[in-house]
């Protein structure tokens, strides 16, 4: 038998916790597994130590109002269950929700742990905790199972390294890297929708950011014949040379590294031991296939076209904000493979690509702009690197970047618009953030802008947008273009605001002056906000 902390832990580690329950609740023991039905009775009986998966449309049907439902958590809590597994269908709605709500709100006064499982299916999760409480360690090797075939599938569909390991990271529930021998990230994933996923995203960039004492190795099994050998231009491979995979004292092709404070727990153990062989004899077919531009420890193609090569990052939307895969198919037509690789898979935390920056388009800026316009988010751009090996450099500086413009405007998701920030300004984007902590700058800043914040919320957000413009712009052209008016009605806009607020806005110190404003008041969410 598990308690039910052990059996989350084990078997849903993605489950988000609803109620702060006390410490001594999951503790209880779980001695079976009841699932709510549409028929009467809607539970199969319910005894001490049972567990109530409890699926949303199920329970609008069975207790169609508040106090239906109030009544049922009661009938649990006096039959002693051990807690609640909410399941969310896989498209929730506003009934859905209503009906948690009052869930939760039961089981807050009940003092019942709630749990919310998203988009399972219910039956084949009462089969899987049922195995669970009979024989946790086989039903883990079971689904174990269910992961290497999966993972075995997108290995044959040439899915590569990051396909793979974000398979593992979904299972497990948390941050995953996967390194060559010698240390060499080769891909890193933080599955979406994780309870702590902020945490996950502290890890990631801890591990990215050169601290590679960060999470816990798992090695992987050596292979057996792998040649320890280096393609040349010819085909051939030369015995005696180094391979970007080679380390004459250990055979190992590489590790799995878990990222976080967690410890390594039973399930991640299982899952790890029943992928790495296949992991380890993918390092090692990709490690075939490198191009001559593949440095030591860099096992993922670069654009051939390059060097000089530029990291591009941007936040990947989440599922519910975009249809994932189909943005980043869109992504991989903006430019042919031998000048652009999207990097990561659908369940990364951010868009990763490596794009060739040449005389056509230096420093990839063109690119970085069809990108962010595509993505409606900031993106940010490294420095040109010409050495494969300084590919995570170059990602965690253009991550760098791209974090700085986010605290600037107050980390909100998306924040920023269509912009693309470049990593060799980093100083002058930090001090653009640093604005934001000017003493009484808030109060200042509406001070300034307050004859531009009367009048209709239309009006408002109207003149704010051309000044906008106006600031950020080299000339007239280009801020009409981006307001997508004609130059004669921007002129227009701009004569008003300067007869409204008494400015000349050719006049350098109040340029600056609105400028800072904007930013301070952006961290806030925008001066058209402001009431």
């Amino acid at each position: 038998m598990a308690s039910l902390r052990e059996l989350i832990q084990t078997l849903l580690p993605t489950a988000e916790p609803l109620v702060d329950a006390r410490t001594e609740a999951m503790a209880r023991t779980v001695t079976w597994v009841r699932l709510l039905r549409t028929r009467l009775p809607a539970f199969d009986g319910m005894d001490a130590g049972d567990l109530a998966l409890i699926p949303l449309n199920t329970l609008r049907a069975v207790a169609p109002d508040e106090a239906a439902r109030r009544e049922m958590v009661e009938y649990l809590a006096d039959h002693n269950a051990t807690g609640i597994l909410a399941i969310t269908s896989e498209g929730a709605n506003k009934d859905e929700d209503a009906a948690l709500k009052h869930l939760v709100t039961a089981a807050a006064v009940t003092r019942l742990p709630c749990l919310l499982v998203r988009g399972a299916d219910p039956a084949q999760l009462e089969r899987s905790l049922i195995g669970a409480v009979v024989n946790r360690r086989a039903e883990l090797e079971r689904q174990a199972v269910a992961l290497e075939r999966q993972i075995a599938a997108l290995a044959l569909d040439g899915q590569g390294l990051d396909a793979l390991i974000g398979a593992l990271a979904a299972f497990i529930g948390r941050a995953v890297a996967l390194e060559a021998r010698g240390g060499a990230s080769l891909a890193v994933v933080a599955p979406a929708g994780l309870p702590g996923s902020a945490a996950a995203a502290k890890a990631v960039s801890r591990y990215l950011g050169k601290h590679r004492a960060e999470g816990q190795r798992i090695p992987l099994p050596a292979v057996p014949g792998a040649p320890d050998t280096e393609r040349h231009g010819d085909g051939e491979r030369a015995e005696d040379e180094e391979s970007p995979l080679s380390d004459d004292a250990d055979e190992r092709p590489g590790s799995i590294v878990l990222l976080g404070d967690e410890p390594v727990g039973e399930r991640d153990r299982i899952a790890c031991e029943r992928v790495a062989p296949l992991l380890a004899l993918e390092i090692v077919r990709v490690a075939a296939e490198l191009p001559a531009n593949a440095g030591r420890g860099e096992t993922r193609t670069l654009p051939v076209e390059g060097p000089p090569w530029v990291a591009i990052a941007a936040r990947q939307p989440r599922p519910h904000e975009a249809d994932v895969p189909a943005l980043r198919r869109e992504l991989r037509l903006l430019a042919g493979p031998r000048r652009f690789m999207l990097r990561g898979s659908n369940e990364s935390l951010e868009v990763r690509i490596i794009a060739v920056a040449d005389a056509s388009d230096p420093g990839a800026q063109e690119i970085a702009k069809k990108i962010a316009k595509r993505l409606v988010r900031p993106v940010a751009v490294s420095k040109p690197f010409a050495d494969p090996a300084a590919r995570p450099a170059a990602e965690a500086e253009a991550r760098d970047a791209l974090e700085s413009l986010e605290r600037r405007v107050g980390g909100r998701s998306g924040s920023g618009g269509a912009q693309v920030v470049r990593a060799d300004l980093l100083p002058a984007h930090r001090l653009l953030g640093a604005v934001t902590a000017i003493p009484d700058g808030r109060r200042q800043a509406l001070a300034l802008l307050e004859p531009l914040l009367n009048g209709t919320p239309a009006a408002r957000k109207q003149r704010i947008a051309t000044l906008r413009a106006v600031l950020d712009t080299p000339g007239a052209a280009e801020a009409s273009s981006s307001l997508g008016v004609h130059r004669n009605t921007t002129a227009y806009r701009v004569k008003r605001i300067e007869e409204l607020t008494g400015w000349d806005l050719r006049e350098a110190d109040l340029r600056l002056a609105l400028s800072l404003a904007l930013r301070i008041l952006d961290a806030e969410g925008g001066p058209e906000a402001t009431s």
